[in-house]
């Protein structure tokens, strides 16, 4: 069993470092930005020639996607002018909320996702401890599923109606994540005409957002702190050397 004292020496840490080491940062008002409106996401079924059979443990943060395709968002069946499949910034007004100010443009580009797919998608980010985050999305349709490292979203969104900046925003605790790699898996759904899906991952933006999942986070492997380490490897020199000493005296 850890002390409390060292539970709390790690949580200090961990603050400390996603605070120097943390994503992208544009101004000072803005949050950290782990993943943006454009990123590149693995994907399939998206379109005809993207199909493949998705195994059960796509969902996986530890599944290997290198065999499907790559792909910057947004997920659109427009992908030559995807802000055409994205209805009026104004008919939420936080479009800029991620960013600190005023929003940049849609992308000018992006992939092709056919009416009456539902493909799935995934990315992976990288934190230097865990930290608490908040997912801005914008879809049209919907999102059958989504998964982060593995765990279930429990929040809802709405499977119809036009994709908007931001028309669903998660806050996620820092109990889901975990320092290095972290993947979100998601299914996207279509019910007939257009499509559009597009995310953007940022630090905590303090407001009180419905929660991703109330699902059970993840076990982590919780590290030895390094004195105890230290002493431990100590205790078995120390018992080496004896035990050499007492064979010597026989």
């Amino acid at each position: 069993m850890h002390r409390t004292s060292s539970t709390t020496t790690r949580r200090v840490l961990y603050a400390l470092l996603a605070l120097s080491l943390s994503g992208v940062t544009g101004a000072a008002s803005a949050l950290n930005i782990y993943f943006d409106q454009n990123a590149t996401w693995r994907y399939v079924n998206a379109t005809a020639s993207t199909t493949q059979v998705v195994p059960a443990n796509w969902l996986a943060a530890d599944f290997d996607d290198s065999g499907w395709f790559s792909g910057n968002a947004p997920f659109t069946s427009n992908p030559a002018n995807p802000a055409s499949t994205f209805g009026s910034d104004a008919s939420f007004g936080n479009a800029g909320a991620p960013y600190g100010g005023i929003a940049p443009a849609i992308p000018a580009s992006g992939t092709l996702w056919s009416v009456n797919y539902d493909p799935f998608v995934r990315i992976a980010f990288d934190l230097a401890a865990p930290t608490a985050l908040t997912l801005w999305l914008a879809v049209d349709n919907g999102i059958n599923s989504m998964y982060l490292n593995g765990v279930q979203a429990t929040g809802s969104v709405n499977a119809e109606g036009q994709g908007f900046r931001w028309e669903h925003v998660f806050d996620i605790s820092a109990d889901y994540t975990h320092a290095g790699t972290n993947v979100l898996a998601m299914q996207l759904e279509d019910h007939g005409g257009s499509t559009a899906f597009m995310a953007v991952l940022t630090s905590d933006d303090t407001a009180q957002n419905p929660v991703f999942t109330t699902n059970p986070p993840p076990v982590r492997d919780v590290p030895e702190p390094a004195g105890l380490g230290l002493v431990l490897a100590g205790l078995a020199g120390f018992r080496r050397v004896r035990r050499t000493r007492d064979s010597a005296a026989v």
